[in-house]
This record gives C-alpha cells, structure tokens and sequence, in this order.
C-alpha cells in the first residue's frame, strides 16, 4: 500500500545492516545533485544544513563540496560539506546512539584540520541527551526538520526542472516512508475523527449485514483497520490516503488462484500464514464509486456490495487447511 514506486525506497531493501550508511548516501547525493541541477535549492539547503556557515551564492554552488564517510586519522564522519577554509563534519543517526568519545574525537580532528572556520553538526531521529560533561555539537538538526525544508524547496525544484524536482521528490518521499517526516496537525482534524467514526460504524453494520463476523479495531502509526470474520481478512484505510479504503487477507491462501483473480493484487508478508495476501482497494473519491456525495442509505448500500464482493473473492482463494490466524493479524 504505497503511493509508487520509489527509487530510494527499493535501493534500501539491498542495503542489509546499512541503515545509517544508506540514508547518509542518499542525502549526500540528493544535495550533491542539487547544487547541479538547481543550485539555488542546494545552496540554500547547505547554508540550513550548516547553520550558515557554508553561505554561498547560487553562482558558486560547484565550489561546495560534499563528501561521504571520510577517512580521517581516528574517525569516520559521515558526512563533510566543505569549501576553501571551511569544513563542516555531520554526524547522522537514525536509530543507533553515539558512541562514547566519538564527537569529542571529531573536535580534535576538526581543530587539527588546517580548516580556518569548523562546524560539527549532529543530526538524528530523536532528541540526543547529553551529560554536562559530555561535548556537545555546534549545531543540532532533527529529521524531520531536513525533510520540511526539502518540502519547501518543490515548488522551486519545479522551475529547475523535470529531474530535479523528481530528486527532491523521491527524496522526501522516502523519509516519509522511514517515517521521518512530521505533518501539521490542521483545524479540521476533529471532522475528520467524527468522519472516521461514522465511516467505522457503517463498516461495522455492513459486515453484519453481510453476515460476517466482525471484530477488534487495530490501529497502527499508519493506519486503522477493521478485523472480520476471526481476522482471517481486514478492512481500513492509511491515515495518509484516506479516500481509499483497503480489504486485505490475513489467512492462508492459494497465491496462484490469486493471481487469476479478476481484480485486487497479489503480496507477501512474512507474518501471513503462507506469506502470501491479496490485496483490493478502491478509490472513495473517484467518479465510478462517488462514496462521499451519495447519501447515507446510499453509502450502506455501497460498503455492503464492496464487503461481500471481497469476501466471496478471498474465500475462492483460501485454502482448505487453515493454521491459526496470528495475534497481530490486520495490523502494521
């Protein structure tokens, strides 16, 4: 259940025990190629990258440079951005903690540089906390906020051009996915609720109407989700597309019965009995379902077609014998 394909997203998959390494590539390249591509974004994601000590104009992008994993005399920074007699080393984290001794190590080497001005940066997932004793950086610089200043910087990726604006794009999309990205909570998030539990609810009578037994509600970071019939199938949304509504399997089934299927998709998940679900999702907002303009009686009568068109469809592909359905069935 993804929005498409994502470049950095399917490269991660190979990076085995690499986590750290693969995100600190991927922003390097990302800014390596926007100086290129468009230099006016890059330099200014450089200057907000280093607290504004590397601040040069868009006619001297080329002359910043940025390097990964550097070998140095007792050290490995991540990430170095430089130019003539400033260098900055930046630290990243994701999940991993510090290691003792490791940016009062940086410090030394930074002060044995030759560089005339230097700067430290740390930037990780969570919030590092620090002794009093402990060195500090000179900057600290969460996720989240790297992935609103890339946000920022679309509308202006645009005017440079159909790659650059993919990058930042891509870029984004995957630390979204990493879940390293934060989305303002706006006034209208109460409708929304109260939306929801209107949406539960008819889901909830058109399973009954169905005759199939429906059960525990499971809500994720992700998503929330309706369990039927024993938790051998779900049904729920994304919080971050919330016009499609999504029906799931969750018991063993008969992956190539599946893949004959008229509609839905074929996936896996190592927590399925079998690995192997069959996905079916539609569109509430398109002009062949209208869901939100039809009435109510109209939308009961909508869900309850949807409901038992996926259940007659994943029973013709369940197989006879049937393992226990996992406690976290339906959940992410």
């Amino acid at each position: 259940m993804t929005n498409g394909p994502n470049l950095f997203a399917r490269l991660h998959k190979w990076a085995t025990r690499q986590d750290e390494n693969f995100v600190t590539e991927s922003l390097a390249i990302t800014l390596e190629q926007l100086l290129i591509l468009a230099p006016e974004v890059g330099t200014r994601l450089i200057r907000q990258l280093t607290g504004g000590l590397i601040d040069l104009p868009p006619a001297d992008a080329s002359a910043i440079g940025v390097q990964t994993q550097v070998d140095v005399a007792s050290g490995r920074p991540d990430l170095e951005v430089s130019v003539p007699h400033k260098l900055v080393w930046v630290e990243v984290k994701v999940e991993s903690d510090l290691r003792v001794g490791q940016l009062e190590g940086y410090r030394v080497l930074l002060a044995e540089s030759g560089a005339t001005l230097t700067r430290l940066v740390l930037l990780s997932r969570y919030p590092v906390k620090f002794a009093p004793s402990d060195e500090r950086p000179d900057l600290e610089i969460r996720w989240y906020q790297v992935a609103e200043w890339v946000e920022n910087e679309l509308i202006a990726l645009e005017v440079s051009g159909p790659v650059a604006v993919f990058l930042g794009q891509q870029f984004l999309e995957f630390l979204r996915a990493r879940k390293m990205t934060l989305t303002q909570v706006g006034k209208f998030m109460p409708e929304g609720l109260r939306a929801w539990g209107s949406l539960l609810n008819m889901l909830f009578e058109a399973a009954k109407a169905c005759n199939v037994p429906t059960g525990r509600v499971s809500a994720s970071r992700d998503s929330i989700s309706l369990s039927l019939d024993g938790g051998k199938y779900w049904i729920g949304i994304e919080y971050a597309n919330p016009e499609v509504l999504w029906f799931g399997t969750w018991c063993r089934i008969d992956s190539e019965l599946a893949a004959r299927l008229d509609t839905g998709e074929l996936g896996e998940d190592a927590r399925v009995p079998g690995r192997h679900q069959w996905w079916r999702s539609v569109e509430l907002e398109s002009e062949e379902v209208h869901f939100f303009l039809r009435s109510k009686v109209g939308q009961m009568e909508w869900l309850e077609k949807f409901i038992r068109d996926c259940i007659d469809k994943a029973r013709s592909i369940e197989t006879p014998d049937q393992p226990p359905i996992p406690d976290d069935s339906g959940e992410d």
